[in-house]
């Protein structure tokens, strides 16, 4: 039997964390009653799975069995970067890198496209290489090498998996040595100021439709809802007020930016995005109804486990989600077809909640 609310019991109900006026997160039982949390208590608590930043760092193998030092991939929006970093005792006096959309055909550095002999060792150096020449959606196929050691650099090093002294590569050479694949890691081309835009609870198989409130160009993702733009998002903080269909001012960050703004860091991304790519083209578990409230709940859950640190029910959906991401779900980059997060970061330096968003998310296709 429903009871009739006071006034002020309504007015309680409309400012919760993810809220749009109303004063649950659906039918889903084990969804948990969402209230504005003080920031003490989040500072206090401890969140279950953490991940300092996406990291696609390999090692830097010397004469088949030494540990050398590391080499790090990233890019930006317009160049992939290779870079070497050696340990105190292995200077390095020539590095060759390799870094294309088909697989090299042999281990032959001196016909790799970029490389450099140093006058004096060193133990840092970086190559670049522009995404407009390499493709933007494709797999990568990377090698390092490097001539490192003392008195001259009389080891040959290769970029690849130490793997506690056994190495291995995705691909080899007839001799020792090889290379890893990778994908581009999606940085595209946003706005560089805040942009306004809005969001409508439930979106039409998401927590969030959101619109923005300008047109500027993203990649891939958005859906039509009554003839009208919407892109399918999702929230990531349950600490904040948000109303639904006003307007907010947020800043625009690819979820792979590795300068993401404070509140955006410490989070496993690549967990998160995974479950977005499996919420999309997944089968098993991830083969839902997504216009079904309840099952947007169970998902939404699932990802305040990466954001919040709040664990999911036992035996609940959002747990086998969170269970296959943990499993699954480690370094992940999407290629094309796939989908990862966009965030939306609002203007923290106000606590005003009527005008200050939560940090929410959309998916796009790189």
């Amino acid at each position: 039997m429903r009871k009739i609310l006071s006034a002020a019991w309504i007015a309680a109900l409309i400012l919760i964390s993810c809220s749009t006026g109303q004063g649950t997160i659906g039918n889903n039982e084990n969804a948990p009653f969402l209230v504005v949390k003080p920031e003490t208590e989040k500072a206090a608590s401890t969140q279950p799975y953490v991940d300092d930043g996406m990291d696609w760092t390999w090692d830097l193998i010397a004469g088949q069995h030494m540990l050398a030092g590391t080499v790090h991939v990233y890019n930006d929006e317009d160049s992939i970067y290779i870079e070497y970093h050696t340990f105190d005792d292995w200077p390095m006096y020539s590095a060759h890198a390799y870094c294309g959309t088909t697989q090299p055909v042999k281990g032959a550095p001196g016909q790799f496209p970029a490389g450099i002999e140093f006058d004096d060792p060193v133990h840092d150096w970086s190559f670049s290489f522009p995404l407009a020449e390499i493709g933007y959606k494709g797999q990568l196929y990377l090698a390092a090498h490097a001539d490192v050691g003392e008195g001259g650099g009389n080891e040959t090093a290769w970029g690849g998996y130490w793997n506690d002294g056994e190495p291995y590569w995705d691909f080899d050479w007839k001799k020792w040595g090889g290379g890893f694949t990778s994908w581009i890691m999606p940085m595209p081309g946003l706005p560089e100021g805040a942009v306004s835009y809005r969001g409508y609870h439930y979106g039409s198989y998401s927590y969030w439709d959101v619109a923005f409130e300008d047109s500027f160009p993203l990649p891939p993702g958005s859906i039509v809802v009554n003839g009208q733009t919407r892109w399918v998002g999702w929230c990531c903080d349950k600490d904040h007020t948000m109303y639904a269909n006003s307007p907010y001012e947020v800043t625009l960050y690819s979820s792979y930016d590795p300068d993401l703004p404070p509140m955006a860091q410490g989070i496993a991304w690549d967990m998160l995005n995974y479950m977005l790519n499996q919420r999309r083209n997944g089968t098993g578990i991830w083969d839902r109804d997504w216009h079904a409230n309840g099952n947007k709940d169970q998902f939404q859950n699932a990802l305040w486990y990466f954001t919040e640190g709040i664990v999911p029910a036992a035996g609940s959906l959002a747990e086998s989600f969170v269970n296959d991401a943990l499993t699954n779900g480690d370094g992940f980059i999407p290629g094309p077809g796939q989908f990862y997060a966009l965030v939306l970061y609002p203007d923290t330096s106000t606590t005003n909640q009527y005008v200050r968003a939560q940090m929410n998310i959309i998916e796009l296709d790189p």
